[in-house]
């Protein structure tokens, strides 16, 4: 149980931090909409790029924790 409560923390800090990026792609990005800022090959490269830093760190603290 604790390997799976922390696969899903760490999906989810995931997913996260992917709309934290997109979303802050099309606030900055005058031109695209949001889905395009979703859809964009720059953008899903960044998110999984960066994506997995801080999903990582938290699923780490968590598992220690518990």
């Amino acid at each position: 149980m604790r390997n799976t409560k922390t696969m899903v923390l760490s999906i989810c800090t995931f997913i996260l931090t992917v709309i934290l990026i997109n979303t802050l792609t099309w606030y900055l990005e005058d031109t695209w909409t949001f889905k395009e800022s979703f859809a964009h090959g720059a953008t899903i490269g960044l998110s999984l790029i960066f994506g997995w830093i801080p999903a990582a760190v938290i699923a780490r603290d968590f598992y220690h924790r518990i």
